[in-house]
């Protein structure tokens, strides 16, 4: 992670975790040796997944999540979107299973397995993190600078789906990132 991620992560109060990989609770709280094939981790992902969809599918967020999961949003409405994905992944992300979950006991919590959650893959949570973090940089009252290209496109109704104008909007704040690291190489 270079510093500019670092700074901004701290600035906005959003953690931007690097890939983490499954770990196991220490050997005094396992029963049986586990042993993790390919085949099973994506078991292990569901098991996870489905004990946390268990819980947060209960908070009153989570109906609001599903019903603009169907809606074209524009990016402003999205980003409430996002900042609720990335709520639940730093409340889960890196924390423990219950011992006697079945089939995923003991297990440090991944973002992939929050994903499962939401049943959504690991680069839709990598591109929420990063459009919250570069948004609290490059949009309304940024950090670095407020680029009215990223402002106007915020309010945008999209032409298509959210999912096209997310990926546009990650691509405009990218290309306003690359630009103030030319114009600041000192950051």
């Amino acid at each position: 992670m270079d510093s500019s991620r670092s700074t901004a992560s701290q600035a906005s109060g959003i953690t931007i975790p690097s890939l983490s990989t499954v770990s196991i609770a220490p050997a005094a709280t396992i029963t049986q040796p586990v042993t993790l094939a390919p085949s099973s981790v994506s078991a292990l992902d569901n098991a996870v997944g489905a004990w946390i969809r268990s819980i947060i599918s209960k908070e009153m967020q989570w109906e609001t999540f599903v019903k603009n999961r169907s809606k074209v949003l524009k990016m402003s409405e999205q980003l409430e979107q996002y900042k609720y994905v990335q709520r639940v992944i730093d409340r889960y992300e890196g924390t423990m299973t219950p011992v006697d979950l079945e089939g995923a006991g003991g297990v440090t919590i991944t973002k992939a397995m929050v994903m499962r959650a939401f049943n959504l893959p690991l680069s839709w949570g990598e591109d929420c993190t990063e459009t919250l973090v570069m948004t609290t940089m490059y949009g309304p009252g940024g950090t670095r600078c407020e680029d009215p290209r990223v402002c106007a496109m915020l309010e945008e109704a999209p032409a298509i789906t959210t999912g096209i104008q997310a990926k546009k909007y990650l691509t405009l704040l990218r290309e306003v990132h690359g630009q103030w690291t030319i114009a600041h190489p000192d950051g």
